[in-house]
């Protein structure tokens, strides 16, 4: 099976939802080049432009690169297969089947829902608000607190630790011991570099090791944790740097929309009457607001 052949092949179904949801409702114009016609019904370019975006970007490149047409042209083929798939249900009369007709329902309600979430939402969640949430971060960062470049070395009982730190004294490179003889298989390879890291970062017996060395010493007596024991080396301390601002901000985008999403289901929920029953359909007793602060917010999909 060639490149292009498992590019449609794996992603298959996501092509199915996306052309046979909106092929129905498609506005052609007369710029739209009709490139197939399946027992006289026209498919048109951008039939295909919906299924090509359904596919993995990457995938779509590097065929592209490679062979334009032969792309196009297992696009169009793709197309025909749907529109014949789809005509195949409708003459089964698979629209009249309950579950089907469950299962629209259900589709278009997340549909209406993610359009209304959007049109009420986007235009909230805004440069200027974004913004305005990093300074009240910034605000709120602490300013001295600090941060400690750190190395280790683990081993699995206190005995051996002892022992790398009898070969540092005599002179033994740090780095060269953690590549031999730690056990952190992530951190070995690289001289058992942790990067910097600060006292909450880490178990409190090694953050209170780490903070009581001066840049350039290393711990004099073995260090206990859950995982092992550890020699430990700091490199370099230095004051915590806030991030910046396009470092930190998609991840308040999705906090200023939460903050937005629970602010318009709380304007939906004063403007409601909502009664409430228990599992056997019997009124419900009376909940915190507390107990009850929960909202949609946590279970709708995001921008």
């Amino acid at each position: 099976m060639n490149m292009l052949k498992k590019l449609i092949a794996t992603t298959a179904l996501g092509a199915v939802m996306i052309y046979t949801a909106a092929a129905p409702c498609l506005a052609q114009n007369k710029a739209d080049a009709v490139v197939a016609k399946v027992n006289g019904e026209a498919i048109y370019k951008t039939d295909l432009e919906k299924i090509e975006r359904a596919l993995p970007p990457e995938l779509v490149k590097n065929v592209k690169e490679k062979d334009k047409e032969k792309l196009f042209s297992g696009l169009r083929d793709q197309a025909i297969d749907l529109k014949l798939l789809t005509d195949a249900a409708k003459k089964a009369d698979l629209e009249k089947d309950s579950e089907v007709q469950q299962a629209i329902a259900q589709a278009t309600e997340q549909v209406l829902l993610q359009a209304y979430i959007g049109k009420q939402l986007n235009p909230l969640v805004n440069e200027k608000e974004i913004k305005a949430k990093y300074d009240e971060f910034i605000k709120s960062f602490p300013k001295d607190e600090m941060e400690s470049k750190v190395r280790h070395i683990m081993v699995k009982d206190q005995a051996e630790a002892k022992k790398i730190i009898e070969d540092l004294r005599g002179g033994a490179d740090f780095q060269k011991l953690a590549r031999e003889k730690s056990i952190d298989k992530s951190t070995a390879p690289e001289g058992g570099d942790l990067g910097y890291m600060r006292k909450g970062d880490v178990d409190p017996t090694f953050a209170e090791a780490v903070f009581a060395l001066k840049p350039g010493a290393y711990s004099e007596n073995p260090v206990k944790t859950s995982i092992g024991w550890h020699v430990v080396k700091v490199e370099d301390r230095r004051r915590v740097k806030p991030p910046k601002f396009e470092e930190v901000k998609d991840q308040l985008g999705n906090v200023v929309f939460q903050d937005q999403m629970k602010k318009l289901v709380e304007q939906l929920r004063d403007k409601a009457s909502i009664e409430r029953f228990n599992s056997e359909g019997k009124p419900a007793m009376p909940v915190s607001t507390a107990d009850n602060n929960t909202t949609s917010a946590d279970t709708s999909s995001k921008r």
